[in-house]
């Protein structure tokens, strides 16, 4: 199942490369033109979106790898446990009154033998449609995975996301050169590559489980 996952998730770098390349020869094909500026703007969010489906698609389909090796959920570590609890725990929001207490505790006690199947909005994985480096981090603790090794890289990612979100609300930066969208290209590229790597460890070591 993992090698199924791990094909899965080439599979879908691949097809980004792709999609990227493709990107390239229209922005190149406008280089040193009047319309070069505007050509790279445009490709910015498109950028985005090739990182933030990437990171939707791949975590959905750990997700799946979790469901399949797990058995019930008490096997589970307690981040990614909360976060198939997450349905459950949403109602309990509040005050803490005897019906509240009374629901954790039968949580408590039946949940862990029930299967690990993750509600649909966990499924969806949210990116919260700006998935800078503060986001990645977050759906990263609730799947137990260790993002350490891209924090050194974080200000490429999070000045793309800024630069999609600006543009999105309307600014239009001027000035834009192939090479800022060679740059913001490459952060894509190299996030990816490096989320890759993540999921696979992750897998490799079961680091979902409360003992490997």
């Amino acid at each position: 199942m993992a090698e199924d996952t791990l094909n899965f998730i080439a599979a879908n770098i691949d097809s980004r490369r792709l999609e990227l390349t493709r990107l390239r020869r229209i922005v190149l094909h406008h280089a040193s033109s009047t319309l070069e500026s505007t050509v790279v703007r445009m490709s910015i969010p498109m950028l985005y979106a090739l990182w933030e489906g990437f990171v939707k698609e791949s975590c959905q389909a750990y997700i799946e790898h979790v469901e399949v090796e797990v058995a019930t959920a008490e096997s589970l570590k307690p981040a990614i446990l909360g976060y198939l609890w997450t349905p459950e725990l949403r109602k309990l929001s509040g005050g803490v009154g005897f019906d509240k207490k009374h629901n954790i505790a039968r949580l408590a006690l039946t949940g862990l033998k029930k299967p690990v199947r993750f509600g649909e909005a966990e499924r969806a994985v949210d990116t919260k449609s700006n998935l800078d480096f503060q986001v990645l981090e977050e759906i990263a603790r609730h799947l137990c995975l260790d993002t350490a090794s891209l924090q050194g890289e974080r200000k490429h990612l999070d000045a793309l996301v800024n630069l999609r979100n600006s543009i999105a609300h309307g600014a239009k930066p001027t000035g834009m050169e192939v090479s800022d969208f060679e740059q913001h290209a490459s952060t894509v590229v190299h996030f990816m590559e490096q989320f890759e790597e993540v999921l696979r460890r992750a897998m490799h070591n079961r680091s979902f489980c409360v003992t490997a």
